[in-house]
């Protein structure tokens, strides 16, 4: 049997249908940064995701098969609750499918705000969390989380938990330093092509470069292929994926070296370079699509029905 759908477009049908269950491969609890939130001031709280042996949760964009993780907010009248900030993902497989996403444990951060006034006592949030976990199969969940936090007086942090949360936000990527990233490629073009070049504090060479696609232009079964180059700048070449967003103007996305990108920096960098003006972006699409083998079919889902 087989669809006309991209994988994880099928599998959101599952999560979404799915009551609330207990978890399988996966163990999520709700903790804040501070017990305690003042008028106005904002305090940080995580998903926190620990993965059983050999499962794996998604990433805001997961590539040909799976879904992200999704918190839906039910917070105090006048309190705010921002995106979710993503870590850098990794590359795993649901079954033999390539998809981006999480085998280590993470914490997915939100920033809640408070309102200028503040009612007496203490207040609680509430998030009703919905994920994909995968490992022989996919297991999709549901559950309804909560935290309480006294209200008043500003939070302190106390050390356990400043350390743990420093360590998420490590895990987020920053823009890119060291290199500069262009597009050299007309947008709407079959292929995409990154040029990047060192800058003074860059290494010399990266090793294992990937590109994780936030938005879908590239996906996790596309190939990518690196080139190095007589002046120390290194391409990236990767084929647009069939379901890539019509009309971008930029490639938003998260850039990963086995190395690093800069001395003593993270080997993870967030970068959304925009595409090369000038170019007639039909004559682009016609150029490289004859060039380029199609896209794989999309694949079952190999979902757990709930």
């Amino acid at each position: 049997m087989h669809f006309s759908l991209p994988v994880f477009a099928l599998c959101l049908i599952a999560p979404l249908a799915a009551e609330e269950r207990a978890t399988k491969g996966v163990d999520l609890t709700l903790v804040p940064e501070r017990g305690t939130i003042a008028a106005g001031e904002t305090v940080t709280v995580a998903l926190k995701i620990h993965h059983q042996p050999h499962f794996h949760t998604y990433w805001q964009n997961p590539g040909v098969a799976g879904v992200p993780t999704t918190l839906d907010w039910q917070l105090p009248a006048g309190f705010t609750a921002g995106p979710v900030q993503w870590p850098a993902p990794e590359k795993t497989f649901m079954a033999t499918h390539p998809v981006h996403g999480y085998e280590r444990d993470v914490m997915l951060l939100v920033d809640i705000t408070a309102p200028a006034q503040l009612p007496a006592g203490p207040v609680e949030l509430k998030a009703k969390a919905a994920w994909m976990a995968c490992a022989d199969g996919c297991y999709p969940g549901k559950k309804s989380l909560s935290v309480t936090l006294g209200t008043g007086v500003a939070g302190v942090v106390d050390a356990a938990s400043a350390a743990e949360f420093a360590k998420a936000r490590a895990e987020l990527p920053q823009p890119l330093q060291g290199w500069k990233a262009e597009l050299v490629s007309a947008a709407g073009g079959a292929k995409i092509q990154l040029h990047l070049t060192p800058e003074a504090s860059g290494p010399a060479k990266l090793e294992g470069l990937y590109f994780f696609s936030s938005d879908g232009q590239v996906s996790s079964d596309q190939p990518q292929q690196v080139t190095r180059n007589g002046d120390g700048s290194v391409d990236l070449t990767a084929v647009r994926s069939e379901y890539s967003p019509k009309g971008g103007k930029t490639l938003p996305g998260v850039l990963m070296t086995t190395t690093s990108f800069s001395a003593g920096g993270p080997a993870y960098a967030s970068i959304s370079p925009a595409y090369a003006t000038g170019k007639d972006d039909s004559s682009a699409d016609e150029k490289d699509t004859a060039s380029t083998a199609p896209s794989a079919a999309p694949k079952e889902c190999d979902c757990e029905k709930p």
